[in-house]
């Protein structure tokens, strides 16, 4: 098995190497050297960064280690946890389910869970899926998101009447970054399907690309090589403690409000793939994922669109627009902050470029926002790769 790894690597090296030196013209040896430098600028413990460009991922670097007390490298097999990448990911799985006829962006979630949800300040606006996944919803994580004891009822139901659990304006008039709302949708998506979100998740994204993701350490197929976390340099939570976590593969929109926030676990180039779909027209590998209107959808300032946002925000659908890392480019994407460890993805449709960086532990230190070890990669490897 180990042997097959390696040669498998190799061949890879050999694909990638003629692809970056023969069309972008620079040197492997120093890119990744320079790759390296900037990670360990970054206090990495390990990580991993992928380019892709003009749908082909032609650069891959990792760096560090999965587990610095048994010494083991970080490799293209090594699963990492994405924290808030995740709810970029789990919107491809809304999206098709909207595709469906499963989800409708601008209905009325009470009509998912089965009783009325109001903001009490404002119980004549609708609460919707569109407001969720753009961060304008008005729910708020303020108010008891962080109990286990609780369930979508008792936060939000009209009958509880929890005014604390809401923000004082209107649903879909203002931005405000809500992890309680994007947990939501993963409760919704549970709710319609009746199925767990990883399992809607592995059929609707995952399996059609024979990628291993899983919203739970407990349910990867190769356990050996998920990616300790670590905090400051110092072991944070270890691998086999998250595989002793465990996960209820079950559908229970009550409870499961948390799951779609940040648990996703993935590979760095599998994170790639699917970034390429959503930075083109929804389809990676041959294998569609999306509509191109779909992906479009998510690009999109959802005020625009006549639905039920009206206000100002950042993100589109679970897609984070970001004009402050290359000058005169916006990029889409998303960035996930947890615990000392963080993760980036973002593209460039215009020019076809993707960048995605994974760490299990690294300086969070951010400018404007994102995290400056990302922003040094990317505006590193962004000239070499598109030539701007």
């Amino acid at each position: 098995m180990i042997r097959k790894r390696i040669i498998a690597l190799c061949l890879c090296l050999l694909l990638f190497t003629p692809s970056l030196s023969l069309a972008q013209g620079f040197d492997l040896t120093q890119t990744d050297a320079q790759v390296d430098a900037f990670f360990r600028r970054g206090r990495a413990v390990g990580g991993s960064v992928v380019i892709a460009y003009k749908g082909q991922i032609v650069y891959a670097r990792d760096y560090g280690y999965q587990n610095t007390y048994r010494r083991e490298p970080v490799t293209a097999d090594t699963y990492f946890r994405i924290a808030s990448v995740t709810k970029l990911v789990t919107g491809i799985g809304a999206m098709r389910l909207a595709e469906e006829g499963l989800l409708n962006l601008d209905e009325d979630i009470s009509a998912y869970f089965g009783y009325s949800i109001q903001n009490p300040r404002y119980r004549s606006t609708p609460l919707t899926l569109r407001q969720l996944m753009s961060h304008t919803s008005s729910v708020s994580e303020k108010g008891g998101f962080s109990s286990i004891h609780r369930t979508v009822y008792d936060m939000l139901s009209k009958d509880v009447n929890r005014s604390g659990n809401f923000e004082t304006w209107a649903p879909g008039s203002k931005y405000q970054y809500s992890n309680f709302g994007a947990g939501l949708v993963g409760a919704i998506m549970e709710a319609v399907t009746w199925q767990s979100v990883n399992a809607a998740m592995r059929e609707k994204v995952f399996s059609p690309l024979n990628m291993d993701a899983a919203y739970a350490a407990s349910l990867l197929k190769e356990p050996q090589y998920i990616a300790s976390q670590y905090e400051n340099g110092s072991l944070n939570k270890a691998a086999s403690r998250y595989i002793k976590d465990g996960y209820e593969d079950t559908a229970d929109p009550e409870k499961h409000f948390r799951t779609t926030v940040g648990e996703l676990w993935i590979r760095s180039r599998d994170l790639a793939k699917l970034a390429i779909a959503l930075c083109g027209d929804g389809s990676v590998d041959g294998v569609r994922l999306l509509s191109p209107q779909s992906v479009q959808t998510m690009r999109e300032e959802q005020k625009l669109l006549g639905g039920s946002v009206t206000g100002d925000s950042p993100y589109g659908l679970f897609m984070h627009r970001v004009d402050s890392i290359l000058e005169g480019k916006t990029l889409y994407g998303h960035q996930g902050l947890s615990n000392g460890r963080s993760s980036n993805v973002y593209f460039d449709p215009a020019n076809e470029f993707v960048f995605v960086m994974t760490t299990n532990g690294a300086s969070n230190a951010r400018d404007k926002g994102v995290v400056v070890l990302a922003q040094n990669l990317l505006r590193f490897l962004y000239p070499l790769v598109a030539g701007q």
